[in-house]
């Protein structure tokens, strides 16, 4: 008799028979049980009686011992799913069907694409029941709908054996690094190295640090290089981060620079208009995409990365970097009791985007107060706010310093002596920017600088 003539109706989304197969096959040759455990989790079985007899071979395993259906009935002996198939007679009659032996990776992975699909099916109808709820917004019940669509995606894993890894490892080698560089300034080019693929890179600092300004200089010099940039804003619209973005490619022309303040305030004149219009034209051009985005949870970004992606690839174009500003405006899928815990998933799923999107993530992130309280105001990692999960994520980290923010205010007003004193220390740190960076995974930490115009919003070297 089979399987499923001795069981209650099948679920939809389901093959309980891959998932006996698949117990049978490690009951058989418990050697399968670690590759196929980091494949399928307790959680992944539909039928619950499938899943305490995955969990009593996991506790065994665990332990360093053998196991076969004699050896695992104190675990299971009292399971009422499984008296219902049968009892230990069901389990003994698993080791007689050799099929899982056959193809049992495929078997494991059929197992959890299925659990996935359940998973999906499960949140989706959360979604279609909020729906006639009134009271809850229309844009949180989209975002709940991206998410449960994006969830999976961020789970999936790649395993090789030594040699499928050593000859990848070759193959890159003659590839040369692969990843985004900036090139309009090359002090971050050299001690960030190009930004690779599955990587998150922090980059953090204080209100009034260029942060905004530096990332669309990054963006800017990105694309102009032929990498595809997405850039998501959430603390200024699109209309004010394209303004800025003009001003910032005008400054490369010196003839023809036109400051910030008169795109901003409309009070352009009959050239700097055409500037303007010439600048516009050409980012047009680029491969960038702005997302003016109010409010948005991670599950939506996800979505978001997955549409540009699709978008950039129907152009002939490939989507490489996903700029975030910032960090902290980004909210969790799931409300969550405390901003810890909130930031710390935000951080986990940025981290998750990058590996499931095969691109680079860059997300500003303020830090904390703290710094305002010390004499030395040169940013440090335990600076960074809410969360050290942000640290433990990030591949790179680096903090942007302006000396000359604080010197600014702390000018002498009635000192002539200390006020001469004062601006010698202008000029020696006017327009100059720090790029410090205390952690890169993939190679030292450093520290150079730069220049920030911010007339011009520009950032470069």
């Amino acid at each position: 008799m089979t399987w499923a003539a001795e069981t209650q109706a099948e679920p939809a989304i389901a093959n309980l028979e891959a998932e006996a197969a698949l117990i049978g096959a490690c009951l058989m040759e418990n050697a399968l049980v670690d590759p196929l455990s980091a494949m399928v989790g307790i959680e992944d079985f539909a039928a619950a009686a499938h899943a305490n007899i995955w969990a009593a071979i996991l506790a065994e395993q665990a332990k360093g011992r053998a196991f076969n259906a004699v050896t695992l009935k104190p675990y299971i002996e009292h399971d009422e799913g499984l008296a219902e198939l049968g009892g230990l007679r069901y389990l003994a009659r698993l080791t007689a069907d050799t099929t899982g032996l056959l193809a049992p990776r495929e078997i494991a992975q059929q197992v959890r694409d299925l659990a996935d699909r359940r998973r999906m099916h499960a949140a989706l109808s959360e979604v279609l029941a909020a729906l006639p709820d009134s009271n809850r917004p229309l844009v949180e019940i989209a975002a709940d709908a991206d998410a449960a669509i994006a969830a999976r995606a961020a789970d999936g894993f790649d395993e090789a054996d030594a040699e499928k890894a050593m000859a990848a490892a070759l193959e890159a080698l003659d590839r040369g690094i692969e990843g985004v560089e900036c090139r309009i300034i090359p002090a971050v080019d050299e001690i960030l190295g190009p930004l690779e693929p599955k990587s998150l890179t922090i980059v953090a600092g204080r209100p009034g640090m260029g942060k905004t300004a530096f990332s669309s200089s990054y963006a800017l010099g990105a694309a102009r290089s032929g990498h595809g940039v997405v850039f998501v804003s959430l603390e200024m619209s699109r209309d004010q981060l394209a303004h800025r973005m003009i001003a910032d490619v005008a400054f490369d022309d010196q003839q023809n620079r036109v400051p910030y303040s008169a795109i901003q305030k409309r009070d352009l004149n009959r050239w700097q208009r055409e500037t303007v219009n010439s600048v516009a034209k050409y980012i047009a051009g680029l491969p960038l995409h702005i997302v003016d985005a109010a409010s948005m949870t991670v599950g939506r970004l996800d979505a978001v990365v997955r549409s540009h992606k699709r978008k950039m690839a129907a152009r002939g174009q490939k989507l490489e970097l996903v700029i975030v500003d910032y960090l902290q405006l980004l909210h969790p899928t799931t409300r969550k009791a405390s901003a810890y815990e909130a930031i710390s998933e935000v951080s986990r799923t940025l981290k998750q985007i990058a590996k499931a999107h095969d691109v680079a993530v860059m997300a500003l992130a303020q830090l904390s107060r703290s710094v305002e309280q010390r004499p030395d105001k040169r940013p440090m990692l335990s600076d960074l706010r809410d969360s050290g999960q942000i640290e433990q994520d990030a591949d790179a980290v680096m903090f942007l310093y302006r000396e000359e923010y604080y010197v600014m205010q702390q000018e002498p007003r009635d000192d002539p002596d200390k006020h001469s004193d004062w601006q010698a220390r202008m000029e020696r740190c006017r327009s100059m920017i720090d790029f410090i960076l205390p952690k890169r995974r993939n190679g030292s930490a450093g520290a150079s600088q730069g220049r920030f115009f911010g007339v011009y919003q520009a950032v470069r070297s």
